[in-house]
């Protein structure tokens, strides 16, 4: 009589988790992506004889140089966040508190953003009024997307963290969210650079 051998696999976790792993991906692409209409715009404002245009509004640095702050403080929040649960292996209210932060934080750079847009277009700079409205919308447009998409992001991690029972079963949920928010936060200094001071 044959004896019935059972193998089982063994429980190896995996270096890189397959959400991280997918999370890089799509960045490794939104990174080509923008260095793509970074380098664009460079070539065009290389070959531009004024730029920008003089009968063009000046773009507000000021404000958004604060607004480019309250940007960064995010990343720092979210930060808090995750040195937080990874120091005490837990979820509890001041750490989802922190998450919270991050979203208000990343609420208002792009109710600041949006204002802006308003009074900048109430000034006559549009897609349509000349290569520069073009390619600011395009590039800081592209930017404040990725922004609504990483809030939506974040609010799933606030909501899955809020149920999961201990840090062990969200680890994985937080590294593949924050890294998008962290590439969002590190790709707006170099736009805020490169558009906002001509």
């Amino acid at each position: 009589m044959d004896a019935t051998l059972t193998t089982s696999k063994p429980n190896i976790s995996k270096a890189v988790p397959d959400g991280v792993l997918a999370m890089i991906f799509i960045l490794f692409t939104e990174g080509m992506l923008f260095a793509g209409l970074i380098s664009a715009y460079i070539v065009n404002r290389a070959g531009a004889m004024v730029w920008p245009p003089a009968d063009q509004p000046r773009l507000p640095v000021e404000v958004t140089g604060i607004n480019t702050l309250i940007l960064i403080s995010s990343a720092v929040v979210l930060y808090l966040f995750t040195r937080r649960v990874k120091n005490t292996m837990a979820i509890d209210a001041k750490s989802t508190n922190l998450l919270l932060v991050t979203i208000l934080l990343g609420v208002t750079f792009v109710t600041v953003q949006g204002t802006e847009w308003a009074r900048l277009i109430g000034y006559g700079l549009t897609t349509h009024s000349s290569i520069y409205g073009a390619f600011f919308y395009t590039l800081i447009g592209a930017h404040g997307l990725h922004v609504m998409v990483g809030l939506s992001i974040l609010l799933y991690l606030y909501f899955a963290v809020k149920k999961a029972a201990n840090f062990e079963i969200a680890k994985n949920k937080i590294a593949a969210c924050i890294l998008y928010w962290y590439f969002v936060v590190a790709i707006w200094p170099i736009l805020y650079r490169l558009v906002y001071f001509n």
